[in-house]
This record gives C-alpha cells, sequence and structure tokens, in this order.
C-alpha cells in the first residue's frame, strides 16, 4: 500500500530517518536503493527531480497525475506540464530555489495532462546540488478536489449573498466578533452607504453598552446548535451615534466565505412601534387623569366657592388680622387655579382650527410672559427667517402651548439668563419651533416622563401644565420633544402642520 510522503526543508521524511553523515557514500547508496527508492515509488505523494530544465525523476505517483509514461517524462520540460497561465509563476519559482533564494510555502498551479485536461496540484520544490550542478527535487500534491469544493463554497456563498442582499429585513453575518457581509437593508438600518463602512467592525461596537452582555450570551447559545435563537428586544447604536430599538433573532450557519461557522443575525427596527406604544400608553393615561380630574373638581369647586366667599367676607368684618386672611386667600386662589387645570383637562375640548400666522401668536404670548421674565432677569428673543408662517391650528390652545412652555423657561433660570425661540420649516408641511433656555436642565432618566400626568421637576408643581400642552399639540397632529442636560439648559422642540388635512 502506498504512503504519503512530504517534503520539508530540503528532507523526505518518512517512517525512515536517515542521516547520511552517519554512514559511508557506498553504505548511503545502497540504503537509498533498497529503502528510500521503494518507499517513493509507493507513495501517494507525486516526487520529482529537475535539473536544467529537464525532468530527471519522477515516481510513480506523478505519472498517475499526468497521464505520462515515465520514458515520456524525462525527455519533457517541466513548464510542458503546465497550464500556459501559471508557467511565468512556476518559472519564476523554480529560478528562484536555483539561485538560493528562501524557500516559500507550497503553492498551487494548474496542470496539463495527456489528454490536455487541467487539474490543480500544490507543489514546493528545494534547493539540492546533483552531479555537481543545483536541481530541484520537490513534491507535488493533486488538490483538485479541494479547489472544486473551494469554488463549490464560494458559489454558495454568492448565492446566500445573492439571496439575502436585497431582503427587507436587516442582515448581519458575523462570527460574534467580527462582522463579515450586511446586507442592503443592515446598511440603511445603521446608517452606512457602503458595506466597507461595517465589514471587518467589530460587532460589539454597534450594541448598547447595556445589552452586550446579553448579545455576547445569545451568540454562545447559538452556536451550540442548528436551532434559531427567538426575537430579542435590545438597542443599536448607528454610525451616527443615535440609539435605536430593535428587535433581533440569530441562526447558526457552516460553511460561509471561508470560516467554519458563522452567525445570521437578523434585525427589526421597532423604534417606531415602541413610540407608537408609548403614545398609545400616554394617551390612556391622559384619558384616566381627564376622568379623575372631571371627578376631583367637580368635588372640590363647590366647597372652594364657599371657602373663599366667607375668607373675602370675614376679612371684611374682622380687624387685626387681614395678613392671615390675605394669606388664606392667596392659597385658596391657588387650590382655584389647580381646579381649573383639572377643569381644562376634564372637559372636552372644541377645537375651533383656522389658517394663523404662528409668529402673531408667538408675539403675543411673549408680550404677556415679558414681565415675569424681566423681573427675573430673563430676556426673551425669537428667531425667524420668515415674514410669516402660516399654521392649521386653534388660536387659543397653541397659546395656551407657548404660554406654559415659556413660563417653564423662565421659571428654570433664578438667577437670569435668556430664552430663545426659533420658527422655521422642517418639512413642506410642517413648521418646527424651538424654545431653549440656560436653565439648570433635566436628567435624561426624567425627560421621558414629561408631559405623564401629575409628573413634574418644579417645586409647588402639579404636572398638569405640560401634560395639556402634549395633548393639545397631539390634536393639531404634531409633536414635542426634549433635549436637555443638568447645568446646561433645556430645549423643547414641537412640530406642527401648516395647513389642513
Amino acid at each position: 500500500m502506498r504512503q504519503r510522503i512530504s517534503y520539508i526543508n530540503g528532507r523526505l521524511a518518512s517512517q525512515y530517518r536517515l542521516r547520511r553523515n552517519d554512514l559511508q557514500d557506498e553504505e548511503w547508496g545502497s540504503l537509498a536503493r533498497k529503502h528510500l527508492l521503494p518507499l517513493l515509488e509507493e507513495s501517494l505523494t507525486g516526487v520529482y527531480l529537475v535539473r536544467k530544465n529537464k525532468i530527471i525523476y519522477v515516481n510513480a505517483r506523478v505519472e498517475e497525475m499526468f497521464g505520462y509514461k515515465r520514458e515520456e517524462l524525462l525527455h519533457m520540460d517541466p513548464l510542458e506540464l503546465v497550464h500556459p497561465e501559471d508557467r511565468g509563476l512556476l518559472g519564476n519559482e523554480t529560478d528562484n530555489r536555483l539561485r538560493g533564494q528562501k524557500e516559500r510555502a507550497p503553492y498551487w498551479v494548474r496542470g496539463l495532462r495527456k489528454d490536455r485536461s487541467v487539474f490543480y496540484y500544490e507543489t514546493q520544490g528545494s534547493l539540492i546540488h546533483y552531479r555537481g550542478s543545483p536541481a530541484l527535487i520537490g513534491t507535488l500534491l493533486d488538490v483538485s478536489s479541494k479547489v472544486r469544493a473551494d469554488e463549490l463554497l464560494r458559489e454558495n456563498d454568492l448565492r446566500y449573498q445573492r439571496l439575502i442582499k436585497y431582503l427587507p429585513e436587516p442582515i448581519f453575518v458575523h462570527d460574534g466578533e467580527e462582522i463579515i457581509y450586511v446586507n442592503n437593508a443592515a446598511l440603511k438600518l445603521l446608517g452606512a452607504k457602503h458595506p466597507d463602512q461595517l465589514n471587518q467592525m467589530c460587532s460589539s461596537t454597534l450594541i448598547h453598552q447595556d445589552y452586550q452582555l446579553l448579545a455576547r450570551q445569545r451568540v454562545r447559545q447559538v452556536l451550540m446548535s442548528d436551532d434559531p435563537v427567538d426575537f430579542q428586544e435590545m438597542k443599536m447604536i448607528r454610525l451616527d451615534g443615535q440609539v435605536i430599538e430593535v428587535e433581533a433573532s440569530s441562526i447558526r450557519i457552516h460553511q460561509f466565505l471561508g470560516r467554519k461557522m458563522v452567525v445570521q443575525t437578523v434585525f427589526r427596527d421597532i423604534t417606531q412601534r415602541k413610540r407608537s406604544e408609548e403614545a398609545l400608553i400616554r394617551s390612556e393615561k391622559l384619558s384616566i387623569a381627564g376622568q379623575m380630574a372631571a371627578g376631583i373638581a367637580h368635588e372640590i369647586r363647590n366647597p372652594l366657592t364657599s371657602l373663599k366667599g366667607f375668607s373675602q367676607f370675614l376679612k371684611s368684618k374682622v380687624q387685626g388680622y387681614d395678613q392671615y386672611f390675605d394669606i388664606m386667600l392667596t392659597e385658596l386662589d391657588r387650590i382655584n387655579n389647580i381646579v381649573q387645570e383639572f377643569m381644562a383637562l376634564a372637559k372636552p375640548q372644541v377645537n375651533q382650527f383656522e389658517h394663523v400666522d404662528l409668529i402673531g401668536i408667538v408675539d403675543s404670548v411673549v408680550t404677556l410672559v415679558e414681565p415675569q421674565a424681566i423681573i427675573q432677569n430673563v430676556q426673551i428673543t425669537t428667531e425667524t427667517a420668515s415674514r410669516a408662517i402660516p399654521v392649521w391650528c386653534d388660536r387659543n390652545q397653541l397659546k395656551q402651548v407657548f404660554i406654559n412652555l415659556l413660563r417653564n423657561a423662565v421659571e428654570a433660570m433664578p438667577d437670569g439668563g435668556s430664552v430663545t425661540i426659533k420658527l422655521g420649516y422642517s418639512e413642506p408641511d410642517y413648521v418646527i419651533v424651538t424654545i431653549s433656555d440656560e436653565g439648570i436642565g433635566i436628567e435624561e432618566e426624567q425627560l421621558e416622563r414629561l408631559g405623564d400626568p401629575f409628573f413634574t421637576t418644579k417645586e409647588g408643581g402639579t404636572g398638569l401644565g405640560l401634560m395639556i400642552c402634549h395633548r393639545i399639540v397631539q390634536a393639531h397632529e404634531g409633536a414635542i420633544h426634549y433635549d436637555s442636560k443638568p447645568g446646561a439648559g433645556t430645549t423643547v422642540t414641537m412640530e406642527l402642520r401648516t395647513g389642513e388635512k
């Protein structure tokens, strides 16, 4: 039975270990003829000896590989056995070895059989001296089956990439660390314009730090089985730094782009869905708060009226206690204001929509709030690039929104500062308004709760003002957002429709 041998560092390694220095030349020759040559003839690896562009020796395996008899091969130039496109490579490598350059790793070339069919073989040769002149001795190994297998894998990889490239769901292929392939939807999800922006990137850099441990655990889980893991909600970071909410499911894939095992992960952007769910929850909270407000306001208003009336009556009859009656009346007025806010929240709103100049509404509100701002050393400025900005709205309701937002901005600066109002167009059908202050700012975890029933950051506040603002803006098919950092002020951004839907 033939044995496979390999040529390593200029020596033929087999089950025989021969040390020529320990033998006389005659003993070496006798031993080589008796043991080494029979071993070469039975080898599954082709062995050759070439000198001066002439084949000196080949074993039986080389005959089988090329389809020539040994007598034919011994009269041929080695380059005749190589595909024309690979003869330059083999010729250069042969010349380099004969000049004594460092031996390179085995390389592949295409061989030509006697019937002119092409196959791939791996070769490696080393420099020796044969009968007083340099020669090459080396090995040939048929790797056609491996090449065909590699080509099949490449075809499968390309077919798989074509299949998922245009799928609507974002798909990432990775090994748990490095991103290997992304489809077009994945590029869009992360704000990339070209695959090179993501390929070879560390996948963990795209996962929000709060979910990196979970992501690693899921990768380990999926690599242990061919079963997919269920969708799990997490957060990702786009290339522009924006955080998005997604749900992800992964499955193990075998043999992809030369890798034995990789992970395919499907992501779904659920940011809009989460916002819709939050808006629905907030709407339900507003509805419940409105129902509660109606009941509370009704129960409080009647006794409140009696208390205020008798307090005023007693003040006029009893002398020497005016300061105490004034405190009582002030607190009763405050309770009455809260009740009025309850009533505004509870009673159905009859919207009187019309085309109104937004700049005129803002100017009238600034005039109304400016005395309070001057007392607190706050300057209010308005910036707009247009002379008029028409919007489709209920004038009085929108005025109430701006009054609440401006008063909040002024009250956020007890030591003075400036409030800047900017008006402009964000899209053809929408106007954008920003109100920025230089106040104390708001913690990030509190921003999401602004507008929730009875949530407030102000001492003595009720949380009803912003709640009413949110309900009015929603009724106008607009949106309101907050951006703030402690010590760096707050910016309120509001979007409103310019015309009737």
